[in-house]
């Protein structure tokens, strides 16, 4: 049913199917080759989560002189030897979620534009 299912969006939104899955894009070195959509929203999740965890405990990103090295110590060092989950669990004192990115997707544009001049 799933596989119907995702058959039946791709058609709707491309007018049919297409060769390689609709939520797939082609790798930059080989087209036959897809990265997966999952990976970038765990990653902008993973951003925003980031994000909120840097202002509630700086209150302020931008010229903030332990951002950096934050970053360097959590994620960055380890590279691949690591759980990509474990990493920003260990950082945000949370386990990954969608949280903090739906707050920010259910702000108004008024609200968001004042928060950002607020913030930034």
């Amino acid at each position: 049913r799933i596989q119907a299912l995702a058959d039946e969006i791709e058609k709707e939104i491309q007018g049919g199917l297409g060769p390689r899955p609709l939520l797939s894009v082609p790798h930059i070195i080989s087209d036959e080759a897809s990265c997966y959509y999952h990976a970038y929203v765990l990653a902008e999740m993973c951003v925003h989560q980031t994000r909120a965890f840097v202002m509630e405990r700086d209150g302020f990103i931008v010229d903030n002189p332990k951002v950096g090295p934050t970053l360097t110590k959590a994620y960055w060092e380890h590279g691949n030897a690591r759980p990509f989950l474990d990493l920003v669990h260990e950082l945000t004192g949370k386990e990954l979620s969608g949280a903090a990115w739906v707050a920010e997707l259910s702000q108004s544009v008024e609200d968001r534009l004042a928060n950002e001049k607020k913030d930034y």
